[in-house]
């Protein structure tokens, strides 16, 4: 992928639909955003000095997601401070993207970065709760297939391990820090996850939740007055497991020292069997620090431009998380 060619035909477009974008001058910029969790979307940051955009385009397999999005995109942003859609981008503008959206661009930081975080967490806490249990997004998007929550499990984790590590076996040349006893036990113990989740109780109901599915601190802005937004609303379901939101969000206070307040406040909130999954989806987030990131490494050869810190990140989180999780869950 070029960037700099991707960032001038981004360019060369906004330009063209100026007015629609809300653009009144015509020195437009545009700027790749790296998103160090992957390369299935392309997102970037334009402007005319005076207003900003952040589009977000999508391949072919995910231009669906993007659409969900868009057709309740009024009511996230009224109910769940989701950012507000511009328009959506029904033309190729890069070559394998398809469709994409355009946004008001939100002028604050990832939660990760905020000097003070634990201002805003209880108050996500709260608006994920309320979104679980949300009685109008079912009627304004199409009801899945009804699932259980192993099933909500096994497509969130399983399934995505399984497609991370054929990619990695197809390509394990490349990964000079991990070993063939390695690989094999990856896959080893993604089915053994799978076994376990299908004989526990409290995952074998019905999955009714409605989850926003990657809620990390990276897709949470705050500013410097504690205001929040949602963003990322892909990978939105209507029948999903509230303990997955939870514990993606919750991931970076795991074992810490407030953690067992932290614990307490999600069983009085949400109950005692969203906590007993919660803490099956900590193992599986672990797991998925070990396994996900190398399919990074590998997509990293494609992108030249970020390669160097994709991948320094992905061998550094992998490391850390693989001893991690050999420490808590297998020795």
């Amino acid at each position: 992928m070029d960037l700099l060619l991707a960032e001038k035909r981004v360019v060369e477009w906004a330009t063209a639909c100026s007015d629609e974008l809300g653009f009144r001058h015509s020195n437009i910029e545009a700027a790749y955003i790296w998103n160090p969790g992957g390369f299935v979307n392309q997102s970037y940051r334009i402007t005319d000095s005076e207003t900003v955009r952040h589009v977000k385009f999508a391949q072919a397999a995910k231009a669906p997601f993007l659409k969900q999005w868009a057709a309740i995109s009024e009511y996230l942003s009224q109910h769940y401070q989701a950012p507000n859609l511009v328009q959506e981008v029904n033309e190729e503008i890069l070559p394998g993207y398809p469709y994409g959206l355009v946004f008001e661009f939100i002028e604050g930081k990832p939660l990760s970065l905020a000097a003070n975080p634990q201002s805003v967490i209880q108050n996500v806490l709260v608006k994920l709760n309320q979104l679980h249990t949300d009685k109008e997004i079912p009627k304004l998007i199409a009801t899945e297939q009804a699932r259980s929550y192993s099933d909500a499990f096994t497509e969130e984790y399983i399934t995505r391990f399984e497609e991370d590590l054929d990619i990695i076996n197809a390509e394990k040349h490349q990964l000079h820090f991990v070993t063939d006893k390695s690989l094999a036990w990856f896959s080893t113990e993604v089915d053994a996850l799978r076994e376990t989740v299908n004989q526990m109780p409290s995952f074998q109901k019905q999955a009714t939740d409605i989850v926003h599915n990657d809620i990390n601190w990276q897709n949470i802005l705050v500013n410097d007055r504690d205001d929040f937004w949602l963003i990322d609303w892909d990978d939105l379901t209507v029948n999903g497991d509230a303990a997955m939101d939870y514990s993606v969000f919750l991931w970076p206070l795991y074992q810490t020292k407030d953690w067992t307040y932290w614990k307490d406040y999600i069983t009085q909130l949400a109950g005692q069997e969203v906590v007993e999954r919660m803490e099956f989806y900590f193992r599986a987030k672990l797991l998925d620090d070990v396994i996900d990131v190398l399919a990074d490494y590998i997509e990293a050869e494609n992108v030249p431009e970020v390669k160097e810190k994709t991948q320094k990140r992905a061998m550094e989180i992998h490391l850390h998380a693989y001893a991690e999780y050999m420490k808590r869950y297998v020795e």
